[in-house]
Parts: C-alpha cells; structure tokens; sequence
C-alpha cells in the first residue's frame, strides 16, 4: 500500500527544501575517461554515416547517448548539459510519527554547456535550479593535454572534489538515489565544491589528482581565505576485458581563515526529502578546521560490480576532535548483461551506454543494487550511530533516462543529549521511486 501511495505522489510535483543530490561529475572529464575506455556513442551500426565532408566540418556525434557538437577544422567541441532528477519517497515503521511521511519535489535541475578549444583547452559552465534559487556548481577553464607522456587535466574555477568512488561520481551516475554516508559526511565543510585549481594525471591503469581550493563561488560566508588541500589516487592492478580490480585513497584538510566556526555533522540516514530522518549531531562551537580520509576497493567481474568505502573525518575543537566514522559495502548486477559502467580513468561510476534502448524496440538495461552502510560520530562525553540496508532496482530506458527503486531499511541512535528523556533508537523502512533524465 505504501508503495501504490508513492506512485500516486508523482502525479502533482512541487519543489521542496533538501539537500541536494551530488551533482554530477565533470562532463569534459567525463568525456576524457569514456573516449579513453573506447566507449564513445551508441552502437557504430546505428548511426548514420557521415560524409566526407561532413567529418572534415561541422558534425554532431553522439557520445554516451548525448549530442557534442564536433568543429574538426578547428579541434572544438560544445556540448549542451541538462539534466532533471525528481524523486517520491515514504517512510513508514517509525516509532516516531513524525518521521512516518511522504515527500516529492525535484532533486536536481541543471543547466549549462562544457566543451573544447583548439583540442586542448576544456571549458564547462553549470548552473543548478533549486528551492526558488540557482547556484553555479561548475566554472572553469583548464588545459588537457601530456606531461611525461601521460594524459593531464590542469583546471582552475569552481571544481568539484575529486574524493571516493561515490563522492567523485555524480548524482545521475551513482547506482542508489543517495550518495553513501562516506561520501556525504567524510567532506569538507565548505561542501562539494570549491574555487581554485586541480591537476589531474590519468594513466593507463590509475590516475592521480591534487587541488588547492577555497570556499563554493556562491559561499555566503562572513570569512574569506578558507584554504581546503584535495588529494586522491586509484589503481588497477588487473585491468583486462571482462575483469578489473580498483583500489584507492584519498584526503582533505580544510582551515577557515578569519575566525572560528559554529558546524555541525548531520547525516541523513534514509532520504534527502525527509528532513526527520536526519541523526543529529550537538553544535560544534570554535572549529578551527577539518580533515579526512578514506579508502577504496572493489571489482568488476563481466556483469557484477563490488565496491566498499570507508573514511574518518575529524573537525578541530578548542579542547577536543569530533570525530565521524563512516563505511560502507555496495554491489550490482545488471541482469541483462552489459559491463557496469566503470570509468578505469577516473575511478569512478559513469553511465552506462545504452544499446537497445527502449525507445528503439529495445529493453534497456536493467541492474540490481544492495548496499550496506554505517556511520558513528563520537566526541568525549558524546556518541550518535546510524546504519542502512538498501536493495534496489535501476532501469535505464535509455542512455539518457533512468526509472529507480529503492528500499531503505535505516536505524538511528542518537545520543540521549539530545533525545532527553524520548525513545533514543528508531528503525524505519523509506521507498523511494526516481525519474531521471539527462542530456
């Protein structure tokens, strides 16, 4: 019944409050990693063939699905970028009734273009479009090309964090409607995107990158100056068709400049949508700074796919560190047999090239997911803890649209502070149903 009532509550459709979905990783990068794993369009027999002239001008291909407009006489390229992400969950089973609700609204609403010039210069411009309100995510202007024989990204502009499998990929690639608790509560605190400058080198079975950035170009804040360090790598130590091994790692270290902070380390243990699912943290007053780190591994065996994550982060008190734990163990198996769409470049998810699409008399591709994850924040005298299982199903329709479900089944324990004299552990199981599309 619950989950005939979340179908009904996609029908009327109004934007509400939360946070936002990991937004997606950077297109030109993206673009990068998927022409360098030979997965550069739909099937070559599907396409029309160009003339001879047409391959010398101005032509559109198609790249994962999606249309770049290609200028060979000059080496350019200009892809346009949208994307809607529109989400419906309900949660039930609580023991409080305020968190037993329902929620709809658009996750994610972007607009913008990215592209090359002259074969070596990158360029990308996104906007997202949330709760009455538009915040630039991506900025920048940078330079690809070879340093010592090995392929190079130098970016300067508003960036996204180049930290774990989950937290680098983007929101319409990740394989579950939420980003894991590594990902979204091992950050920094000026959150997933910074101004400043990444180098990134790419080889053929790792890749390795390094940024200095500072606050979000759409940071309100009263301080200015805040410096965050980035770095993380990967490695496949087997690489071959059919097979490929990741391991990584990853750190950050962010200092606020111009005085101390009040943060906070909530993480929501169900969906962004429901505000009271949320394991609260105590407000966490004179912070001079954070830091963090994780770890990656995992595997892609012909249709399945295995990857665990785990990370601390600390945030630096006047007497004491605060301290979040987070790990977490996901797997998928695309039922229909195509290879999970691993980007070996960058360490990350992408999405997948849909062949039969749906739209063409095909039946998509269809993938089952499951995950694992648990989270703990600890300071002396205090200790909160959450966990979540999750199964679910993704459908892509086509390269460009995506149907999701998911069950959640999530445990929260805050500490007694901050329940008094309530019930401090609660359990609950969240549905969720996901419309996706993306150019």
């Amino acid at each position: 019944m619950a989950f005939l009532n979340l179908c009904v509550a996609l029908l009327p459709m109004t934007t509400i409050p939360s946070t936002p979905v990991t937004s997606p990783q950077a297109p030109t990068i993206a673009d990068a990693a998927v022409a360098r794993a030979g997965e550069t369009g739909d099937d070559p027999a599907d396409r029309p063939k160009p003339s001879p002239d047409e391959v010398r001008g101005t032509h559109v291909e198609l790249r994962n699905g999606s249309p770049v407009v290609v200028f060979s006489d000059t080496g350019s390229t200009f892809r346009p970028l949208a994307q809607v992400i529109v989400d419906a969950e309900t949660t039930t089973g609580a023991r409080d009734a305020a968190r037993n609700r329902g929620d709809r609204g658009v996750r994610a609403a972007h607009i913008g273009f990215a592209g090359t010039v002259a074969n070596n210069v990158v360029y990308q411009l996104e906007t997202e479009f949330q709760s009455g309100s538009a915040d630039i995510l991506w900025a920048y202007v940078g330079w690809r090309g070879k340093l010592a024989g090995v392929d190079a990204d130098l970016l300067a502009g508003n960036l996204q964090n180049d930290r774990g499998v989950e937290g680098s990929s983007g929101g319409e690639a990740l394989p579950f409607a939420e980003p894991n608790f590594v990902a979204s509560a091992i950050a920094p605190d000026r959150g997933g995107f910074g101004f400043g400058a990444q180098a990134r080198l790419i080889g053929a079975s790792w890749h390795a990158s390094f940024a200095v950035t500072g606050n979000d170009i759409d940071a309100d804040r009263p301080q200015t100056g805040d410096r965050t360090i980035l770095a993380r790598a990967h490695w496949n130590p087997i690489k071959r068709e059919g097979a490929i091994v990741h391991l990584g790692g990853w750190m950050f270290d962010e200092t606020f400049k111009g005085g101390t902070r009040t943060l906070g380390a909530n993480t929501n243990v169900a969906h962004g949508l429901n505000l009271q699912t949320i394991l609260p943290s105590p407000p966490l007053v004179g912070a001079s700074g954070d830091h963090g780190a994780g770890i990656e591994a995992g595997a892609v065996i012909g249709p399945v796919w295995v990857m665990g994550e785990a990370g601390r982060r600390g945030i630096d008190l006047p007497q004491t560190t605060a301290r979040t734990t987070a790990k977490s163990l996901s797997a998928g198996w695309f039922l229909t047999g195509e290879a999970p769409p691993y980007a070996a470049a960058t360490g990350g998810f992408g999405r997948p090239v849909v062949q039969r699409s749906v739209f063409r008399g095909g039946s998509g591709q269809v993938e089952l997911t499951a995950r694992y994850e648990d989270i703990r924040f600890t300071m002396p005298g205090f200790r909160n803890t959450g966990s979540s299982v999750t199964g679910g199903v993704n459908w892509y329709l086509s390269s460009q649209m995506r149907l999701m479900g998911n069950v959640t089944a999530w445990r929260m324990a805050p500490d007694q502070k901050l329940t008094g004299t309530g019930t401090r552990t609660d359990r609950g199981t969240t549905f969720v149903l996901r419309v996706q599309i993306v150019l």
